[in-house]
């Protein structure tokens, strides 16, 4: 274990490899040889039939129909919406405690990044395009900041790994994630839940379904969460963080004949929760020499190691005021000879308006306000059917658009930025804001199909051919205060005088401050145009009947694009172009010892290609600055191994594992994030764990003749990785374990059911996330212990 000496603290800098590490692969191993002890006593169990119950089997649409998980050739995590519940799992971020190799963090500006395999993007902008999609009922979401809400009322949860680009379309090389809802029923149900827990926080919800004619059926879902702020200021003693959080959706089935269904799914949320404040963890000022002309700044105290200690300016309201709407329509008409056209249409909504305090302080150094919305529209029209009983097809074509406008409010007046251009003569730069406007058109057209050659050996393929065109036009400028303007208009003029060049116009309130090779500001307007060509082929083998093996090469891209961030030359704005994966994955499934053991396994490994990343570059006034750039090569191996066991009534245990090594190639060089030139090869990629391992075991059992009981609980570990590359210690998230707990009763009927619960039970402090700001360090840290109770009420 090394060290690394901060401003006032010391921080550990974990050797490699660390005993977190060895923790993991002993606990990994510990579990995985147990559940191998199970398949081998378990002939000796499948001698009582009536004590065993066996592994559920679930239907997954992977490949966009229906169809068993264990015969589907690729790796996929799906989980039941009662083994959400029961894990805790109400949002994306939370799907770290079921899927092995799934990683979660927050991006400098909040934004989520979703991570599978070590396959993620972390950008600043509204409209950054992700590297795991997520989907509802397969109507894709398409942006990271939109996902919240997709929890509500499912029916279940697929995490398909690799990439996805043939069925899913681009920005799903990591994977994609289709969260599928519960459907109207055909007979009136009902349920409602309620939860109480500390931080005086309430949950409830609940559903309507059943017909609401012969041919239509409908179902209500609604979801309302509060809770008090749990961070509180270590230096004025205010709370912030509070929750306050409401979603809904509407789903309407009209089946008039046998031949034709249309689903009309309208779901939405509306968020008015406080943003996360951030603990600092270091002074690290953006230009040394002004630091003392900051008051407080460099005596300003660190947070104390604890979850919910935080500081942000006092007296300003940080709940955000967004809210998304989404409509779904989806058309199934079946043809003759087994064959059916589906539509798929889907248009969105996003509005954000949200205030973040990135500095760590109760100083004004560095915080946003950013307003912005998205609209979008996706068009899906395929056609599936039978090739001579012996295999299936699908092929159809997409269109998407998009449009995201966004603007930052920056403020920096406390911060050693403030004074960059004082030693010109000029103010204190104190506010200025960003501008992103893009506009981006999708169109694609792909096919699949699967043959089965003989009764055990199934041959696979597809690919996808698509085109887009991103237009943008985005700058940074005054925020309508005339300070920007009053700094650059003359700051520029300066260097144009240098250059026997004639002085700018004065830039007005409001205007852009962002300049070209001539130190002329304006707007700056850019167009990338894009193709590109999705594939996957495979084979599977069945050598029994429980037992698949399969082999699959697949070639996936995420889109380029144009950044938002706070830009003083217009070469910031060239986009990045996209990136490309070239995956090798082999693997198997199989269902041992009388169906009471399931065992998933694989290895794989990526070739990438032109990785987007947040760098930097180096402006010949400035220094580093910000901006969107590609990685030419790296690659990333690992394997996963997944097991559930059911050894008796009752029981059911399950345990996943996964070894990600990502590396950079080539001596990649770039500024890291201390503005230092630095050769990254040979580095992970940030937010890319080695060792990952989550686990889950529950117990049922008879307490009268109407009433069981149950216990259960999982854990979750996951080894050190670092938020940003150039290895610095102060960006390092720790590994760290997680221990959730659950016990409760249940009448036998199902109708009734009390759930006491406590998630991270040991109090654990953690974080997901560190970042270096203009004068500060900070990070981001995980909930402290939370506990509490749910009462559920089911009516058929």
């Amino acid at each position: 274990m090394g060290e690394f000496r901060g401003p006032g603290k010391t921080y550990a800098v974990p050797s490699r490899p660390n005993r977190r590490d060895i923790h993991a692969v002993i606990l990994a191993g510990v579990s995985f040889a147990t559940l191998g002890l199970a398949a081998l006593m378990a002939p000796a169990a499948a001698a009582e039939p009536a004590a065993s119950t066996g592994i559920e089997v679930v239907i997954v649409t992977a490949e966009k129909r229906a169809e068993n998980i264990n015969r589907v050739p690729m790796s996929i995590t799906a989980a039941t919406a009662d083994q959400l519940i029961d894990r805790g799992i109400t949002q994306p971020r939370d799907l770290n405690k079921l899927v092995p190799g799934f990683s979660y963090a927050d991006s400098y500006a909040g934004t989520p990044i979703y991570t599978l395999r070590g396959v993620g993007f972390s950008d600043i902008s509204l409209g950054g395009r992700p590297t795991v999609s997520i989907y509802t009922d397969q109507a894709p979401i398409p942006f990271a900041i939109e996902t919240r809400g997709v929890d509500l009322d499912l029916a279940r949860v697929e995490v398909l790994k690799g990439p996805q680009g043939t069925l899913f379309g681009q920005n799903s090389t990591g994977g994609a994630i289709n969260f599928i809802a519960a459907k109207p029923t055909d007979t009136f149900q009902a349920g409602i839940d309620a939860s109480y827990g500390n931080f005086n926080s309430v949950a409830i919800g609940g559903f309507i379904s059943g017909p609401l004619s012969d041919s239509l059926e409908g179902r209500i879902a609604v979801k309302h969460t509060q809770r008090d702020g749990w961070q509180k200021s270590y230096t004025h003693g205010g709370t912030t963080g509070a929750g306050d959080f409401t979603n809904g959706r509407v789903i309407l089935d009209w089946t008039p004949d046998t031949n034709f269904k249309a689903e009309l799914n309208v779901n939405g949320y509306i968020d008015r929760s406080d943003t996360q404040a951030a603990q600092l963890i270091a002074i690290t000022p953006a230009i040394p020499a002004a630091a003392p002309f900051v008051p407080g700044l460099l005596n300003y105290p660190l947070a104390p190691a604890n979850a919910r200690a935080a500081d942000w300016d006092p007296g300003r309201n940080y709940a955000r005021n967004n809210n998304f709407v989404q409509a779904n329509l989806r058309l199934d008409y079946t043809l003759g000879n087994r064959m059916t056209i589906t539509s798929l249409t889907s248009a969105s909504h996003f509005n954000l308006d949200q205030l973040d305090d990135y500095d760590g302080m109760a100083l004004s150094n560095l915080s946003q306000r950013t307003i912005g919305k998205i609209d979008s529209f996706y068009e899906e029209l395929r056609l599936a059917g039978h090739i001579q009983h012996r295999g299936h097809f699908v092929a159809g074509a997409t269109y998407a658009y998009d449009k995201v406008l966004e603007t930052n409010y920056d403020a920096v007046p406390q911060s050693t930025q403030a004074f960059i251009f004082t030693g010109f003569g000029l103010p204190l730069f104190k506010t200025f804001r960003d501008i992103d406007n893009q506009r981006t058109n999708t169109t694609a057209v792909f096919a699949s199909a699967d043959y089965n050659l003989t009764q055990t050996i199934n041959i696979y393929g597809g690919a996808r051919y698509t085109s887009s065109n991103d237009r943008f036009n985005g700058c940074s400028g005054d925020t309508g205060d005339g300070n920007a303007a009053s700094v650059f208009g003359p700051f520029w003029n300066i260097f144009r005088g240098m250059l026997g060049l004639a002085p700018n116009p004065a830039i007005a309130p409001g205007g852009c401050v962002t300049a070209n090779a001539a130190f002329v500001p304006g707007m700056i307007y850019s167009r990338l145009n894009e193709d590109n060509v999705s594939r996957r082929a495979g084979l599977s083998w069945r050598p029994v009947d429980s037992t698949m093996l399969y082999a699959n090469v697949s070639k996936g891209y995420k889109a380029g694009g144009f950044p938002d961030l706070g830009a003083t030359s217009a070469s910031q704005y060239l986009p990045a172009k996209q990136e490309s994966l070239l995956a090798y994955e082999a693997g198997f499934k199989s269902t041992l010892a009388d169906n009471t053991l399931q065992l998933n396994g694989a290895v794989f490994y990526y070739d990438y290609s032109d990785k987007q990343i947040l760098g930097r570059y180096l402006d010949p006034i400035l220094g580093p600055l910000l901006r969107l750039i590609n990685v030419p090569k790296s690659q990333v191996r690992g394997a996963e191994l997944e097991a559930q066991w059911a050894p008796i009534e009752g029981l059911n245990i399950s345990a996943g594992a996964s070894y990600i090594e990502s590396e950079i190639l080539d001596r990649f060089t770039n500024y890291n994030p201390n503005g230092v030139l630095t050769d990254f090869g040979g580095e992970a990629f940030p937010n890319t764990p080695r060792w990952q391992f989550v686990s889950d075991a529950s117990y049922t059992f008879p307490v009268s003749d109407n009433l069981s009981g149950f216990v259960g609980g999982g854990l979750t570990y996951q080894s050190a990785t670092n938020s940003q590359l150039g290895n610095l210690a102060l960006l390092t998230v720790r590994a760290y374990s997680l221990v959730d707990l659950r016990a409760g009763f249940e009448t036998e009927d199902g109708r009734w059911r009390v759930t006491l619960w406590g998630r991270n039970v040991g109090d654990t402090y953690y974080w997901t996330a560190a970042n270096r700001d203009l004068d500060t360090t900070v990070r981001y840290a995980g909930m402290p212990a939370t506990y509490g109770v749910t009462l559920s009420f089911r009516y058929n």
